[in-house]
């Protein structure tokens, strides 16, 4: 009761990590990831490559994240998140100045092996994890603001990079990038992050007057039990399909609008909407969770899931193409903030980060399946038509899925 009524006393410590989280997401993972286009141009002109040879090493560092994620989870069981974030942020810092002493494309590759290693410990799931031990309630807000850095670091830094490589060329760019996020993070990492409340004599964040219940045994699971639940399923089939369209739709959105006739500045008009709301959007559908619940929630994101396809299927109405935006966008935010909101909720805390580790890695997939999948289906239809169609059924199928593991939550949890 004391830690409790010290935490209404002042501001609590957990929305300082909170905003320690919005600069390490922003210049670490928004900075490192929003940046990669631009490099391609310079790259390939610079050491004689071809766009698909350079790019490439984005899919190996993919890969070697998805092969790396299923560590993660018991790593920081064991380390805590502050060792791994500190370690990881090391390791990407060092990785990216070494992209810029490449000479062929065998380094790249090379350097995108440890890359991809070391890059979901700087992520949504690390960051994820780390609120979830500081707040009991309000993690909607929380995971919000925090997952918005990522979109605070890609409007800040990509006009930054971009100055960079046309004034110093992309060598330096690299060193630039890999110097400012060392020196900036390293520092907020080590002096900001706590692992636990308890750390600092706290408690999680709970809202003033608001009872707490002690979570029942069967829905606090091991990893073992939790695969054993068809919410487990449901859930990891809904984030599958949800990363399929989010991340193909976001690399493809601009040749579509193209294609069907919107001038380039029409199209930068859309797509700088879709990174807002992407921003903002977070903070929303955080909001959202915290206030109506995970069922509203979850509708809200299956709406936005059913709605962005058609949109796309009519963008060549004027108008559509800012309901697209909005509603790619908002689906796109749903790998964000549901995600360990969702977890905590149908799994509990026992074995959380392992779990989470998983789920990303299902995430992971979907991304790396659907990206080159889509750009087939354009090149062997000449639209994107038919991916639409197909995005419109999984968006159905999100909708079925995440509605019957909110369902089958409280009676999967009774019978276990």
């Amino acid at each position: 009761m004391e830690a409790q009524l010290h935490n209404r006393e002042q501001i609590f410590y957990g929305w300082k990590i909170v905003a320690a989280s919005v600069v390490i997401l922003a210049f670490g993972f928004g900075m490192f990831f929003s940046t990669n286009g631009l490099f391609v141009v310079p790259v390939c002109e610079s050491l004689g490559l071809s766009r698909a040879e350079f790019t490439f090493h984005r899919t190996v560092i993919m890969i070697a994240s998805a092969c790396a994620l299923p560590f993660y989870g018991k790593a920081i069981q064991r380390f805590g998140v502050k060792k791994i974030l500190f370690v990881g942020m090391s390791m990407l810092g060092m990785v990216t100045f070494g992209y810029s002493f490449a000479t062929n494309m065998m380094h790249f590759y090379l350097l995108a092996l440890v890359n991809g290693i070391f890059f979901a410990s700087v992520s949504f799931m690390t960051i994820g994890i780390l609120i979830s031990d500081w707040f009991t309630d309000k993690k909607g807000v929380a995971n919000g603001f925090a997952f918005a850095g990522t979109g605070v670091g890609a409007a800040i830094m990509t006009p930054v990079i971009s100055r960079i490589i046309e004034q110093a060329g992309w060598r330096v760019a690299y060193r630039f990038m890999g110097a400012f996020g060392t020196v900036v993070l390293l520092p907020v990492i080590f002096f900001l992050i706590k692992d636990k409340p308890a750390q600092m004599g706290l408690t999680p964040y709970t809202s003033p007057g608001v009872k707490q219940e002690t979570k029942s045994h069967v829905y606090n699971l091991s990893f073992r039990e939790a695969i054993r639940t068809s919410r487990f399923w449901l859930l990891s089939i809904a984030l599958i399909f949800i990363a399929c369209y989010a991340s193909s739709t976001t690399t493809h959105s601009v040749p579509f609008l193209s294609d069907i006739g919107y001038s380039p500045a029409k199209v930068s008009a859309v797509i700088a909407l879709v990174n807002v709301v992407l921003a903002g959007g977070k903070i929303v559908l955080g909001i959202i969770y915290d206030r109506f619940g995970t069922m509203v929630g979850n509708n809200f994101v299956s709406v936005c899931c059913i709605t962005f396809p058609i949109a796309a299927l009519f963008a060549h109405v004027p108008g559509i193409p800012w309901v697209y935006a909005v509603s790619v966008a908002m689906a796109g935010c749903a790998l964000s903030v549901p995600v360990p909101i969702l977890i905590n909720k149908y799994f509990g805390e026992k074995d959380y980060p392992v779990i989470f580790s998983i789920v990303s890695l299902f995430i992971t997939f979907g991304s790396a399946v659907a990206v080159p999948s889509k750009g087939a289906i354009f090149d062997f239809t000449g639209s994107y038509d038919v991916a639409w169609i197909i995005f419109l059924v999984f968006a159905v199928v999100v909708a079925i899925c995440l509605f019957a593991a909110e369902k089958t939550y409280k009676a999967e949890g009774a019978r276990l």
